[in-house]
């Protein structure tokens, strides 16, 4: 019987990192006799560690894994850098521009027919000395400067895009499935199941799981998973709070180095 094994956000990354890499799988990722989950949330989180966003905690990986793992020209700079080396320091503008881009990048090739239109005439206007217009010809340049800005983010945008995709690649290829929040937090389809997200206040007061990670606990109980493999050690101490009287437990998690172990021993305990 094959074992219901949830992979959380730090293991994804450290899978998919090797995955870009072309290193050897590892053990979580290759075990035959297992089947692979992770929760939405987890896919999020994977997407800002991809822009330097989110993971305080140190061993989770994720506070700067794009520094790391993204040093190609064809990879996306992390917000840090695009806040210094593209908007100037100005992080209100860098981060609108992560959306507005979209919207910008349609027009781009009108904007740039307008600026040739408006200064096509001007920046070559004669005046009463037969001196150019210095001050349209600044003007010019530096509408052409915004628009090589514009594409430049654009470009950015793409390559962020394409890591996403790159990284669904991953989970298919490894048969990750990836559980909706809709599957977890919906009542009716719960009612067959140990938990309910009718009783989460209840599961709250129950546990001292640090909040970030509540949703994923919750999703992995609800496989109900075998094996929760992390390598988050706040979360795997917090985890004792769970008790005894969830579908999931302490002894149900484990880090990516001990997967290995974990396996062999609880198939030990099963006869298998």
């Amino acid at each position: 019987m094959p074992l219901h094994v949830f992979l959380d956000t730090s293991v994804l990354l450290k899978g998919f990192a090797a995955y870009r890499g072309h290193y050897s799988p590892r053990p979580y990722l290759n075990d035959t006799q297992a089947k692979r989950y992770t929760f939405e949330k987890c896919i999020y989180e994977a997407f800002m560690a991809f822009r330097g966003i989110g993971g305080k905690k140190p061993d989770e990986g994720r506070q700067d894994w794009a520094a790391r793992n993204l040093k190609s020209d064809t990879d996306p700079l992390p917000v840090g850098k695009l806040i210094s080396q593209e908007h100037k320091g100005d992080k209100d503008r860098a981060y609108y521009w992560l959306n507005q881009i979209l919207e910008a990048g349609v027009n781009v090739d009108e904007f740039e027919w307008r600026i040739m239109q408006s200064y096509s005439c001007t920046c070559t206007t004669i005046d009463d000395n037969n001196s150019r217009d210095e001050t349209n010809s600044c003007d010019y340049h530096k509408a052409l400067a915004e628009l090589e800005g514009l594409r430049k983010l654009m470009s950015e945008r793409s390559k962020f895009e394409k890591l996403c995709d790159e990284f669904h690649n991953f989970l298919s290829a490894y048969a990750i499935r990836e559980i909706p929040y809709c599957e977890v937090f919906d009542i009716e389809r719960s009612i067959t199941r140990q938990v309910s997200p009718a009783y989460l206040e209840g599961f709250v007061k129950d546990t001292a799981l640090p909040s970030e990670d509540f949703e994923i606990v919750y999703a992995a109980m609800t496989i109900p998973a075998d094996i929760l493999v992390t390598d988050d050690e706040r979360l795997i101490n917090c985890a004792w709070s769970l008790g005894l009287n969830y579908p999931l437990d302490a002894s149900h998690f484990c880090k990516s180095n001990e997967y290995e172990l974990k396996v062999e021993r609880i198939r030990l305990s099963h006869g298998a």
